[in-house]
């Protein structure tokens, strides 16, 4: 999918005054912004860019905001990839607890196995790492096999045995791009999000622990947990009043327009 003017904006954001030894990409992420609005953008949040010679600007992107090490994971070879790796099979062992970082630029959408490369990504992730998915949310018909929802990434890295959890909507309408920020205490947002426009889902998270894979096998969502399964969160219990209500369906028809430009 590549990193477009906001999707650095945003991995700055995240990455701000951290450091990685080891950063995965996957796929070899294409940029189109120039060095000159690269480097606007990174000196924003205190990283200097000096654009690499001979590394793909992605990798100078990365390495600017403090990786050491950037490496990338595809299926085919001919983009130069670090490591051949189809995720839709369970990972070799080699790979686990490999990175500190794994950044996913838009590949999550284009594998059939899903929830394995989910898998994947939590078991390559050293204890401590980050996770980065930046895919497509809404609009984007057969860019890929799918459109994910939020929902999907706060279910399971919750049960993966991650934390610290941030979410941002991501708006591209032609040239123009905006974000809004969304967390799990929210209210789930509208069905209808995006409209005309493409919306991606920025998620990252950390590692706290290491779960067994087998306890990830088989994963009921948020929401019918809540609604069926007796499991009430506070939010959702004092939305059954009117006023709360009347907030709910407030906040879901203006996401656009509390939107921040990127």
């Amino acid at each position: 999918m590549g990193m477009t003017r906001g999707a650095i904006k945003l991995l700055a954001m995240t990455l701000q005054g951290q450091h990685y030894e080891k950063a995965v990409m996957y796929g070899v992420q294409q940029v189109s912004a120039n060095s000159k609005e690269i480097c606007s953008i990174l000196s924003k949040y205190g990283a200097n860019w000096a654009e690499p010679t001979l590394e793909a600007p992605s990798t100078g992107v990365f390495k600017s905001l403090g990786c050491n090490q950037v490496e990338s994971i595809d299926f085919y070879p001919d983009e130069g990839a670090t490591h051949v790796v189809d995720l839709n099979r369970p990972i070799n062992e080699k790979y686990k607890q490999a990175f500190d970082l794994i950044y996913d630029g838009g590949t999550l959408e284009h594998c059939f196995d899903i929830a394995q490369v989910l898998r994947n990504t939590a078991h390559m992730l050293k204890t401590g790492g980050r996770i980065i998915h930046h895919v497509p949310t809404n609009n984007w018909v057969d860019h890929g096999f799918y459109q994910v929802s939020p929902t999907l990434f706060f279910d399971f890295y919750e049960a993966a045995g991650f934390s610290e959890f941030s979410f941002h909507f991501h708006f591209i309408d032609g040239k123009k791009e905006s974000y809004i920020s969304h967390s799990l205490q929210d209210q789930p947002p509208p069905y209808f999000i995006g409209k005309g426009t493409r919306v991606l889902s920025h998620f990252t998270a950390v590692k706290v622990r290491t779960v067994d894979p087998s306890d990830l096998v088989s994963l009921v969502q948020r929401r019918y947990r809540e609604y069926f399964g007796g499991d009430h969160s506070p939010a959702e219990t004092q939305s059954r009043d009117l006023l709360s209500r009347l907030k709910r369906s407030f906040l879901k028809r203006t996401i656009r327009l509390r939107a921040q430009r990127l």
